[in-house]
């Protein structure tokens, strides 16, 4: 496994003295972000090997203006890791952690579907009716997506059928209707909602806010259902929490929700599902090595 740490920084947040400092020092590695919301204004990102000097000289500079207490340091998250692996070792580990980056909108609650909101602090909610999307929207060639309401998890009919064919277990697939004919049941698309338990995080999983402040998350429930953080290492659950699903949910969850946002659990696979998803050549989602303990 060879681990980075992505670094972005934006003048939209106050940032622009980390902007002027990853232009000056790391030019060649730095490449622009997106469209700003500020006309003029630059929003960059670096990536470097997390234990190299570059990290350390980068570290040093914003934790100094963290101890200063500068707004743009201080208030945001400024880099989070990333962990890249050779196939030998997804094929080897015990379990992965899945995650999706194909996000889309709008939301379900955008288009009909009804939430009951159990926490006012986190918007931990529950679904009480069936998944209504505008499926225009939906990404055609990932065999699974989410919206941006993080907690609505779409896959396709290939990916139904190769869990069923393959005799899988820890999941259900609802029925999603289109907006444009909230009666009609779609045939390409199902709801992937996850029965399969993998308890809560062991110890050994390390947060933080980012790399750069490890001893704090960025928010907690003032209740304990959620919270905001990144994860400063890989995911360690205890073997005996998870029920042996081929997929699984924690029964924490992260996030800080509000509006259409909700917390989401993480999604835990088998060695089975994995190689099934490999087999079937599925997209639409990435692996991290996670571990029983």
């Amino acid at each position: 496994m060879t681990e980075y740490v992505n670094v972005r920084a934006s003048e939209t947040l106050d940032q622009g003295e980390l902007v002027a400092f990853l232009k000056s020092r790391f030019a060649a590695a730095m490449r622009p972000v997106g469209r700003t919301t500020v006309e003029g204004t630059e929003c960059v990102e670096v990536r470097v090997s997390s234990n190299s000097p570059e990290f350390e000289e980068i570290r040093r500079f914003i934790v100094a203006r963290r101890k200063q207490g500068l707004h743009g340091f201080s208030d945001f998250t400024i880099g989070w890791y990333l962990r890249k692996y050779a196939k030998v070792e997804l094929q080897e580990a015990e379990v992965l952690r899945l995650t999706i980056p194909s996000h889309f909108e709008p939301s379900g609650e955008e288009c009909g579907t009804i939430y009951e909101t159990l926490c006012d602090h986190c918007n931990w909610g529950r679904q009480v009716s069936d998944l209504i999307l505008d499926l225009r929207r939906v990404p055609q060639h990932k065999d699974i997506s989410e919206t941006i309401a993080w907690v609505e998890w779409v896959v396709s009919s290939k990916f139904a059928r190769t869990f069923a064919e393959k005799k899988l277990t820890g999941a259900e697939f609802r029925p999603i209707f289109d907006l444009r004919n909230p009666t009609k049941e779609s045939k390409e698309w199902s709801q992937l909602r996850v029965t399969g338990k993998a308890g809560v995080l062991a110890e050994k999983t390390e947060l933080g806010r980012d790399p750069f402040s490890p001893s704090e998350v960025s928010w907690r429930c003032p209740l304990g259902h959620a919270v905001a953080t990144e994860f400063l290492s890989e995911v360690y659950l205890h073997r005996n929490a998870w029920d042996g699903s081929d997929i699984a949910i924690t029964s924490g969850l992260f996030g800080q929700g509000r509006n259409l946002l909700r917390p989401t659990p993480l999604i835990i696979i088998s060695q089975r599902l994995y190689h099934a998803l490999q087999e079937a050549r599925l997209t639409g989602f990435s692996y991290e090595v996670a571990h029983l303990v």
